[in-house]
């Protein structure tokens, strides 16, 4: 006995009569199910808390990064406020021109561009370094709920006699190994800290122009996963 369970198949099942040892309710069948129930149970179980915990995290790290998106994503875009600031200040200009009767060739005109106007490259490579880390961040979250789906259909219960469900259970075990299912959940966690490593560089990216102090914290912080 062990977990309330018992392991000695002679004493569990009554021994098929002569003849029957393939039947559809042999021995044979009833105990390869108990086995594979016993299997499933604790590969599912290991599967189904790292899929979770991925879940929780992917959620709560797809809020964080998304609100740094929105702090930064303007700076893709011309700083209108400061045109318009720009513009004012060289029509005040004109307008002092015309009350001096100055010429108004001599009033500096604006070197804003605003047909060639384009953010920056350190604007550039933190909002892509936040998005691609948005991006692998959802990549988890969707694939952990699909391989969550593959594993309720797994261990979706079957109907009819022993060997029946012996076969359904074989084909499924067939495609859970075909798909390389296992292998999949072992590659999620490593897109995870692929989308924190992404996360931290375009952070300290962010922070070098703000405080080189902040940014060197960011970097040793994100050293340990390198």
């Amino acid at each position: 006995m062990a977990g309330g369970r018992s392991y000695n198949y002679e004493e569990k099942y009554a021994p098929d009569a002569l003849g029957e040892e393939t039947s559809e309710n042999a021995r044979v069948w009833k105990v390869y199910l108990d086995e594979a129930e016993n299997y499933d149970d604790e590969m599912l179980r290991g599967f189904r808390d790292t899929i979770d915990s991925l879940l929780v995290f992917a959620a709560l790290f797809s809020g964080v990064v998304t609100s740094f998106i929105i702090a930064t994503i303007d700076s893709l875009q011309p700083d209108y406020p400061a045109i318009t600031a720009l513009l004012l200040v060289e029509q005040v200009q004109l307008l002092r021109a015309a009350g001096n009767l100055t010429t108004i060739n001599a009033i500096p005109k604006s070197n804003m561009d605003l047909q060639n106007a384009s953010p920056s490259s350190r604007d550039l490579w933190v909002n892509g370094l936040f998005l691609a880390s948005l991006s692998f961040a959802l990549a988890t979250a969707l694939l952990s709920v699909l391989v969550k789906q593959w594993l309720q259909a797994y261990s979706a219960m079957s109907f009819g006699n022993a060997q029946e469900k012996t076969l359904i259970h074989q084909f499924r075990f067939a495609g859970f190994i075909k798909w390389k299912v296992s292998e999949i959940i072992g590659v999620l966690p490593l897109i995870l800290h692929t989308s924190l490593a992404l996360f931290l560089i375009g952070l300290s990216v962010y922070f070098s122009e703000l405080h080189r102090f902040h940014s060197s914290l960011v970097l040793q912080a994100m050293w340990p996963m390198l």
